[in-house]
């Protein structure tokens, strides 16, 4: 903290116990993308530290990004450590979104990196603190000493909520998300009752990838990760010694995916450490890993550990490669894999390897790989019933059938031998079983006579999987899409051929552009074998780049007067006017600067605005135009409010419009009955819902026109009943 910035704090903070004022729950709003002053984060945590910590204060942002850009707000020193009893919601600031998680704000680091560590938040002897909606940023670089950077740091916290479902935190950058691991001699302490839900890790705002990322938790105990995307992410996490309750519960997470498409050169490890005692559970349930190396690795873990309804994918997955770990188990008391009764089986592509003593019990799950017991394990205590028979399901068009055909990986040219077979059901479902060994193994669909097939090639080196080709999106229906085959150890003799869906050539080269949103193969042959490989489909996404329209308004001038609309600008973007709703018809005007001249004519008309970026259009705004005209007044002398659908209401009857307009009616005791400030509000004979008497009403209307005439009127009405 500056010396500014802390003598502003402790005048704060004397002002505040000087006045004697009860501390309560209060709401802190960020206006300022500086590193300290007022209306700063670090200001807002300062006042929530001053305010106590008896009841739950927030920290909101008020901050507008540029274009499609999210505020940030740069750092340059840590912020102070959060108090207990806090909520920092980084999607309350309005404008672009982080996609999938909705985060608002962007905090940013760049260095200097002073004591060779930096923090964004810090939660040190804290509790009851929840934190969403914020995209850590590091730009610094990757750094000599590990662990430089991180997004959050505890130590000895508890009941803490990092992101939730549709508001969560994004982590991106040489850095990690959450640690309190023991660095630079400073003890780790504990972590407790921590969720981490809804959050993005290793992904860079535009959900593009980042570099190296990791979460890092020593002395834990119930801890729950939910609905989490990581990418190249290591998370390592150790449980604390005898103390009640599960040690964390891994659900319905990600790795290394979006959208169903495996990122390039990914690594996720889930690295779980138990410690003395048997308390609590393990639970990875429901889970998509999709991994280089290993899914899973467990170490000395006591108490129970369940694996149930996962994905986990290791790079044996890939035909013909080297099996490796897809899950370690090494001294664990207790590990089930898969259920007995089939309802929780996991999909499991890769090996199952156990160290040590322990039991394992591996529970008829789809595997494709080896189960290598421990050699070690005491005769009895080790237990390994496994279903060996995968089973394969999938989705395609109604009536389509599905063959399956496999070979072994020593063939130089893989010969395709006839498995099975299924017909796709209604809903285009379908289902195959066989026993799985290792080899490369290939689906056809057939439909209409079409078939489409997947087959690997035999030398590896020119395998070509999807994680080879970088998809650029069609960006507003305008042919922007691209592919590119980014394989840089390519045999130079590989023949390449880029198709449309329907088999139409669309290149030779490793780059095609200029694609509309759809699905497209690769087909690449090796001159010296002639095998040949269909990769696909391979989609090019639709995009629509998403900013704000312009703001309608409504301008009052006179008669045939030029009259200048100016709609506030932003780089890059163009204006268009219109004088059609639809905005389909040519433009009678357009501008980078947003302003346009028009003659105003004689009567009253609407022009319509729309912003174009690239080749997307924002939604259309309008633009009203309205004529000065002296305001004609006329007074009915009487109503009556019988409700049968005649003369029930009573207001003045006007032909213009008015700057400022105000009408009182009183009876005849002087009470007000009636007060309105627009034209358009009638009197229905009432006072606050009670009817009122027959007689007489006297009104008063003061009101100053659109030609800027003053008016004061008064008279007489007679209410009948």
């Amino acid at each position: 903290m500056t010396k500014n910035c802390f003598a502003c704090f402790l005048g704060f903070l004397f002002g505040f116990l000087l006045s004697g004022s009860t501390l309560r729950a209060a709401s802190f709003l960020v206006t300022s993308t500086a590193n300290d002053g007022p209306g700063s984060l670090r200001n807002a945590i300062l006042a929530a530290t001053a305010n106590g910590t008896t009841e739950t204060d927030t920290i909101l942002f008020a901050l507008t990004g540029s274009g499609s850009s999210l505020p940030t707000i740069q750092l340059s020193a840590e912020l102070p450590p959060l108090p207990s009893n806090l909520l920092i919601d980084g999607s309350s600031s309005t404008g672009p979104r982080v996609p999938r998680i909705n985060a608002g704000v962007i905090l940013n680091f760049t260095g200097p990196l002073s004591f060779q560590r930096f923090h964004f938040f810090r939660i040190l002897e804290a509790t009851d603190i929840a934190i969403k909606g914020i995209a850590f940023q590091n730009l610094l670089g990757p750094f000599q000493f590990e662990l430089a950077v991180a997004g959050i740091q505890l130590r000895n916290a508890s009941r803490i909520q990092i992101g939730e479902e549709e508001k969560g935190n994004l982590f991106s950058g040489a850095m990690v998300a959450l640690v309190n691991e023991t660095r630079n001699g400073v003890e780790a302490g504990f972590v407790r009752d921590v969720r981490v839900v809804g959050n993005i890790v290793g992904l860079n705002t535009a959900l593009s990838k980042a570099d190296y990322n990791g979460i890092y938790l020593a002395n834990a105990k119930r801890l729950r990760m939910e609905k989490n995307l990581f990418v190249n992410t290591v998370l390592q996490v150790t449980e604390a010694t005898n103390t009640d309750g599960d040690f964390i519960n891994f659900i319905n997470n990600q790795a290394n995916n979006i959208d169903g498409q495996p990122i390039p050169d990914g690594t996720f490890l889930l690295r779980l450490e138990g410690s003395i005692g048997s308390n609590g559970k393990t639970l990875i349930e429901n889970n998509f890993l999709y991994s280089v190396d290993r899914a899973i690795e467990l170490k000395f873990i006591e108490h129970p550990v369940f694996m149930r309804a996962n994905l986990f994918a290791s790079s044996s997955s890939q035909a013909c490669a080297e099996l490796r770990f897809a899950i370690t188990v090494t001294d664990c008391k207790d590990v089930t894999i898969g259920t007995s009764d089939g309802e929780g089986t996991n999909r499991i592509r890769g090996s199952i390897w156990q160290y040590g003593t322990g039991k394992m019990i591996v529970w008829q799950n789809q595997l494709l790989g080896e189960i290598h017991p421990s050699e070690t394990a005491t005769q009895g205590t080790n237990t390994i019933t496994y279903y060996f028979e995968n089973i394969l399901k999938g989705k395609t068009d109604p009536g389509a059938v599905v063959q399956l055909y496999g070979t072994n990986c020593s063939d130089p040219c893989p010969l395709k031998t006839y498995i099975n077979a299924a017909t796709a059901d209604a809903e285009g479902n379908w289902t195959i079983s066989h026993n799985f060994l290792a080899g490369a193994y290939f689906l056809t669909v057939t439909k209409n006579g079409q078939t489409g097939s997947l087959q690997p090639m035999a030398n590896q080196s020119n395998l070509i999987r999807l994680n080879d080709i970088r998809i650029t999106a069609d960006t507003c229906e305008a042919n922007s899409g691209s592919l590119e085959l980014s394989l840089p150890n390519l045999d130079p003799g590989t023949q390449l051929k880029w198709t449309s869906s329907t088999g139409e050539s669309l290149g030779t080269d490793k780059k095609i552009s200029g694609l509309p949103a759809g699905d497209y193969f690769l087909v690449n042959r090796q001159t010296a074998g002639a095998c040949e490989t269909t990769l696909g489909p391979i989609q090019v996404p639709p995009v629509s780049i998403e900013f704000a329209p312009a703001q309608s308004k409504e301008l009052w001038t006179d008669a045939n007067a030029e009259v200048e609309i100016v709609i506030e600008a932003a780089p890059g973007l163009e204006y268009f006017l219109f004088d059609q709703a639809s905005g389909s018809t040519s433009a009678i005007d357009s501008s980078s600067t947003g302003v346009f001249t028009i003659n105003a004519g004689s009567s009253d008309k609407t022009y319509y605005i729309r912003i174009k970026k690239g080749n997307c259009w924002s939604e259309t705004s309008t633009i009203k135009v309205r004529i000065r005209k002296a305001a004609g007044l006329f007074f009915p002398t009487a109503f009556s409010p019988d409700g049968d659908g005649r003369n029930d209401t009573w207001k003045p009857i006007t032909d213009g419009s008015f700057e400022i307009y105000k009408l009182r009616i009183y009876n005849r005791l002087g009470q007000l009955v009636f007060e309105s400030g627009i034209p358009e509000q009638a009197w229905d004979g009432k006072l606050k819902g009670q009817i009122q008497s027959s007689g007489i009403y006297i009104w008063v209307l003061e009101a100053r026109d659109r030609t800027s005439v003053q008016i004061r009127k008064k008279g007489q009405l007679l209410l009948v009943r």
